[in-house]
């Protein structure tokens, strides 16, 4: 199985985090800071630039200045609150005897911090971050790698995300998909149903 990690494991991201930058800047360069971010988001997640050279870029680009620039980078580590609901639901999903895998699309810098931070992020099978692997959801690639990490195949691979065109690109990968609302309980009558059929448990990707 494949979880997600912002909107399972942590209750906000990137986006999020975005609207609440105006505590460091005012609301009219924040706006252009936004667009800008998003802009220049997918290069940086996908490990293409190093964190110093885009925020470079991005200050230049969205015309703050690197003190701003300094504040706005602490305030979106604002996107590290976890999900009390979502490590549970791992974590019962792991002693049911599924196979996990973290799936995110990441900077370098934040991979970095979320490693060091979360000791439980070593507790899932496979970690697949996109600045690792050089490719970002929704991108089929991504997908292709995340399920050859698990061992698994796409069919055999349930994904958990609260993003909508992430969950259509695994769908076209033939992947299941899940809301990130799903109860534990629901997860394990399904490992309880394949267990009574004698069939292997299926792997769970995030």
């Amino acid at each position: 199985m494949l979880f997600d990690l912002y909107g399972v494991f942590l209750t906000r991201g990137v986006e999020d985090s975005l609207l609440h930058i105006t505590d460091a800047v005012n609301a009219e360069v924040a706006q252009q800071f936004r667009k800008t971010y998003l802009e220049l988001r997918p290069e940086l997640e996908a490990g293409h630039i190093s964190d110093e050279r885009w925020w470079q870029q991005l200050a230049l680009r969205s015309g703050v200045d690197n003190g701003e620039i300094s504040e706005i980078a602490r305030a979106l580590e604002s996107t590290f609150e976890l999900s009390a609901e979502g490590l549970e639901m791992a974590s019962k999903v792991m002693d049911a005897g599924f196979v996990t895998g973290l799936f995110a699309n990441i900077s370098p810098g934040l991979a970095q911090l979320a490693r060091e931070r979360f000791a439980w992020i070593e507790d899932f099978a496979a970690v697949i971050f996109s600045c690792d692997i050089g490719v970002c959801k929704p991108d089929a690639e991504a997908f292709d790698v995340a399920v050859e990490s698990l061992g698994a195949t796409a069919k055999d691979t349930v994904y958990f995300s609260p993003t909508q065109e992430v969950v259509d690109a695994a769908r076209q990968m033939g992947i299941n998909r899940r809301s990130r609302s799903l109860r534990c309980l629901t997860l394990f009558s399904l490992a309880a149903k394949r267990d009574d059929a004698g069939s292997e448990p299926l792997p769970v990707a995030s």
